[in-house]
C-alpha cells in the first residue's frame, strides 16, 4: 500500500502530529507502511549516528551528553526553521500569490534556513550548554547535523499532513526532499569522520608548492652530472676529561688546502628534557688555500662516521675571501653516540667540503637504473598473474555459469558414488605420491617434481575414482531396489556430509564463540558442538534427499555452481594487497609473493566476468548441438567457446591492463616492483626519486592502455 492508497481520507493534521512524535507514524496510520518504516529506521539510524560522531572529540566519548547536546540543538533548529516557514507563510498569502513563486519560495526557506544557522549557531550553542561541556563534542558537525535532522523531522511530518489529505488511490508525492536531507547530514558527519581540514589545508599550500615541484619534474635526478668534491678534515674530541688536551690542530699548508680548529676538545651540545639548548663548547675555525669566491660547506662527523649539517651551532655555508681563506666559530652539537659504541675516547671530524658546479654526464644514475629494472619487474608481474590467471579461471567459469551448470541432475546414488570414488582416487593418489616423493629425496630435493607428478596421480586417480564410483554404486545400489538404494544412499551421504559438518561446528565453537567467551572457556565443550554441526550436516542432507526423491535426482550442477560463485566472490572481496602481505609471509618479500597475490586475484575476478560471459550466449546453438546428441564437452566445444571467445580476449586484455597498474599498489605490501621502491623513497623523503617512479608507472600505464586497446579493436 506504499504507492497507492487505498483507504478514505483521514484528517491530514492528526497524521501530522502524531509524525511529531514519531518519526513515520503518520505514514503508516494513514496506510504508507514502507514508507513509514524507512523514514522511522532512517532517522534513528542517523540520530545514533550523529550522537556517536559528535562525541568522538573527547578521549573518553560522554554518550549521554552527546544525546542531550544534540537534542537541544535539534529542537531549537526545528524552532527556527518553523519561525521561517512562518515568515514564509505570511509573505506568500500577503505579498506574493503567484503558485510558481510561492513553490519556489520554499528552496529559498532552505537556504536560508541554513545560512541563519551558519550566523547564529553560536548562539545556539551557547544556548543549548555550558562552554566546558562544549569542549568535549564537535560542535560545527552536531549543529549541522542537528539543522538537517530537525529539518528531516519537520518535512516529515508535512509529508504525513499531505498523506493523511490525499484521495484514495492518489499517488505518493516524491521523497526527493528528504532524500536530499539525510545526504546533507550523512555529508555533515562524513566531513567530520574523515577529519577534513580545509583552513588548514589552504593555510599550508606552501609545502606542497616546496614538494610538487621535485615530484613532477623531476628528471635531474635520473641522470649522473660530473663534480669535484674536495674535503679537508680536522679531528675534534668530545666529550673532553678532564686533563685531555684532544688532537693536535692541522698546521697551515703552502700548497694544499687546509682547516684547523682551536680548541681540539670539548664539550657536546645538550638538548635538555625541559626544552631549550645547551650549546657546548665554541671552536675557532680558520682555513686556507681554498678556491676565492667560492662556498664551503661545514659538516659533522659523530665517531661511527655519520656526517649531519650542525644546524644551530654557527654558519655551516662560507663563503671563501679573495686570498682562499675563511675564519668562523661553530659550537660543538649534540652528537650523541650510544652507550654501547661509546667505548674509549671519543673522536669526532670536522670537515669542510668544497664543491665544484655540476656538468651533466649524460649517463643514467643509478637511481634511474634501479627504477627502469623495477618497473620492467613491475609489467613482468602483471603479465605472469594474468597468465596464471587465464589458466586457472577458464575451467572455474564454466562451474560458475548458472545456465551450464543447472541442467545438471544425478540420481543420488550415482553422486554418492562418485563422492566416495574420488575419496578413494585421492588416497590412493596420495599413498603414490609418497612413494614418489620419497624415491626422489622429499621436498627439499625435488619440488617441482614431486608437485607436478602429484598433481597429475590426483587428477587421474580423481576423475577415474568418480567415474569408476558413480556407475558401480548405480549398479550395485540399483539391483537392491528403489528403497533400499535411496536408504543406502541418503544414509552414506550423511556419513560423508558430516565430516565437513564437524568441522563446521569446530569452527563455529572455536572462532564465533570465542568472541563472547573466553578461548579456554569455549574450548571445554568445543567437541559437543563439532558433533552438533555433524549432527546437523546430517539432517540437512537427509531432509534434501527426501525432497528430492521424486524427481529425477539431486541438481548437483546447482550445488557446484553455489559452491564456486560463493568462493569466488568471498576471495574477490578482499584486495590484492592482503594477499600479498600473506604471501610474503608465506614465501618472503619479492616479486613472486607479488605475483602469486595478483595472480590469486586474477582466478576469481576472470571467472566471474567469464561466467556471466556464458550466461548471456545465445542458447539457439547449444540447442542445435544438443539436438544431434551431443556430450556435454562437444556441446561446450562446438557451441558455447565460439560465442564466449571475443569477451574472454576482451576481458583478459582489460585485466592485463589491470594487473600492471594494481602491481605498482602491491609492491607498496612487499610485493616487489615499482610499488616496493617507491614506498622507500617516499620514507627516505626523496621526493625526485618518487617523482620518477610516478612519471615511470603513469608513462607505462599509458602504454598499455594504447596497447591493450588497440589489440581488442583487431581481434574483437
Amino acid at each position: 500500500m506504499d504507492h497507492n492508497l487505498s483507504q478514505a481520507p483521514r484528517s491530514s493534521w492528526l497524521q501530522g502530529f502524531l509524525s511529531l512524535l514519531v518519526p513515520g507514524l503518520g505514514q503508516f496510520i494513514a496506510g504508507a507502511r514502507s514508507r513509514a518504516a524507512t523514514l522511522f529506521a532512517g532517522v534513528l539510524t542517523l540520530l545514533g549516528l550523529s550522537v556517536w560522531t559528535i562525541a568522538q572529540k573527547a578521549r573518553f566519548p560522554d554518550f549521554g551528553l552527546s544525546l542531550e547536546i544534540y537534542i537541544k540543538l535539534v529542537f531549537e533548529s526545528a524552532l527556527l526553521l518553523v519561525f521561517l516557514l512562518a515568515l514564509r507563510r505570511l509573505f506568500t498569502r500577503y505579498v506574493i500569490r503567484d503558485p510558481a513563486l510561492e513553490a519556489f519560495s520554499l528552496y529559498g526557506v532552505g537556504i536560508l534556513f541554513f545560512l541563519a544557522i551558519l550566523f547564529v549557531g553560536d548562539n545556539l550553542l551557547a544556548t543549548a550548554t555550558s562552554a566546558d561541556q562544549l569542549a568535549l563534542v564537535h560542535t560545527g558537525t552536531a549543529l549541522y547535523a542537528a539543522a538537517s535532522l530537525a529539518a528531516l523531522w519537520l518535512w516529515q511530518v508535512g509529508d504525513a499532513v499531505r498523506i493523511g489529505s490525499l484521495p484514495p488511490g492518489e499517488k505518493l508525492p516524491s521523497m526527493g526532499t528528504a532524500v536530499l536531507l539525510i545526504c546533507l547530514l550523512i555529508f555533515s558527519l562524513g566531513y567530520n569522520i574523515t577529519d577534513i581540514n580545509m583552513p588548514k589545508a589552504i593555510r599550508e599550500y606552501r609545502d606542497i608548492s616546496i614538494l610538487l615541484p621535485r615530484i613532477l619534474w623531476p628528471w635531474r635526478a635520473a641522470f649522473e652530472y660530473d663534480q669535484q668534491v674536495l674535503e679537508v678534515t680536522q679531528p675534534i674530541q668530545a666529550p673532553c676529561p678532564e686533563g685531555e688536551t684532544g688532537p693536535p690542530s692541522n698546521q697551515p699548508s703552502e700548497a694544499q688546502p687546509w682547516i684547523s680548529a682551536t680548541p681540539t676538545c670539548g664539550q657536546l651540545s645538550a638538548r635538555p628534557i625541559t626544552g631549550g639548548l645547551d650549546l657546548g663548547t665554541e671552536l675557532t675555525i680558520t682555513g686556507g688555500n681554498f678556491t676565492p669566491g667560492q662556498e664551503v660547506h661545514i659538516l659533522w662527523k659523530n665517531p661511527i662516521g655519520n656526517p649531519f649539517t650542525p644546524r644551530g651551532m654557527g654558519p655551516t655555508d662560507i663563503i671563501i675571501d679573495e686570498n682562499g681563506g675563511f675564519t668562523t666559530k661553530l659550537n660543538i652539537p649534540d652528537a650523541v653516540v650510544p652507550p654501547s659504541t661509546a667505548v674509549g675516547a671519543q673522536i669526532h671530524t670536522l670537515a669542510v667540503r668544497q664543491e665544484s658546479e655540476e656538468v651533466f654526464s649524460g649517463r643514467i644514475s643509478e637511481e634511474m637504473k634501479l627504477a627502469l629494472a623495477a618497473m620492467l619487474e613491475t609489467i613482468m608481474i602483471g603479465l605472469m598473474a594474468t597468465f596464471f590467471g587465464i589458466i586457472f579461471a577458464f575451467p572455474l567459469a564454466f562451474l560458475a555459469a548458472k545456465n551450464l551448470m543447472a541442467p545438471i541432475i544425478s540420481p543420488l546414488d550415482r553422486i554418492v558414488g562418485s563422492i566416495a570414488g574420488l575419496a578413494a582416487g585421492f588416497w590412493v593418489g596420495i599413498l603414490l605420491m609418497q612413494q614418489v616423493a620419497n624415491a626422489l629425496g622429499g621436498l627439499e630435493q625435488a619440488p617441482i617434481q614431486i608437485f607436478v607428478v602429484g598433481l597429475v596421480l590426483l587428477g587421474l586417480f580423481g576423475y577415474a575414482g568418480i567415474r569408476l564410483g558413480g556407475r558401480l554404486f548405480s549398479t550395485v545400489l540399483g539391483a537392491l531396489g528403489p528403497t533400499v538404494s535411496f536408504v543406502l544412499s541418503t544414509a552414506l551421504l550423511g556419513a560423508m556430509v558430516a565430516v565437513p559438518g564437524y568441522y563446521l561446528g569446530l569452527g563455529f565453537s572455536r572462532g564465533i564463540r570465542s568472541i563472547v567467551l573466553d578461548a579456554d572457556v569455549a574450548a571445554l565443550n568445543e567437541i559437543q558442538y563439532a558433533y552438533l554441526g555433524a549432527g546437523l550436516a546430517i539432517i540437512l542432507a537427509f531432509v534434501y534427499a527426501v525432497l528430492r526423491r521424486k524427481s529425477r535426482g539431486l541438481s548437483i550442477g546447482m550445488i557446484i555452481y553455489t559452491i564456486t560463485r560463493t568462493t569466488l566472490n568471498i576471495l574477490r572481496s578482499i584486495e590484492p594487497l592482503i594477499y600479498v602481505i600473506i604471501a610474503s609471509i608465506w614465501i618472503g618479500l619479492g616479486p613472486f609473493a607479488g605475483t602469486l597475490a595478483l595472480a590469486l586475484h586474477t582466478v576469481v575476478s576472470l571467472a566471474k566476468l567469464y561466467s556471466e560471459a556464458i550466461e548471456s550466449i545465445d542458447t539457439g546453438p547449444l540447442e542445435a548441438v544438443n539436438a544431434t546428441g551431443a556430450t556435454r564437452l562437444q556441446t561446450i566445444v562446438y557451441a558455447v567457446v565460439p560465442q564466449i571467445l571475443p569477451p574472454f580476449i576482451s576481458f583478459t586484455i582489460y585485466r592485463w591492463d589491470i594487473n600492471v597498474r594494481m602491481s605498482t599498489i602491491i609492491g607498496i605490501g612487499g610485493g616487489g616492483g615499482i610499488g616496493f621502491l617507491l614506498i622507500q623513497w617516499v620514507r627516505l623523503y626523496q621526493w625526485d626519486l618518487v617523482g620518477i617512479s610516478v612519471w615511470l608507472i603513469a608513462i607505462t600505464v599509458a602504454a598499455l592502455d594504447y596497447t591493450s586497446s588497440a589489440i581488442r579493436e583487431r581481434i574483437v
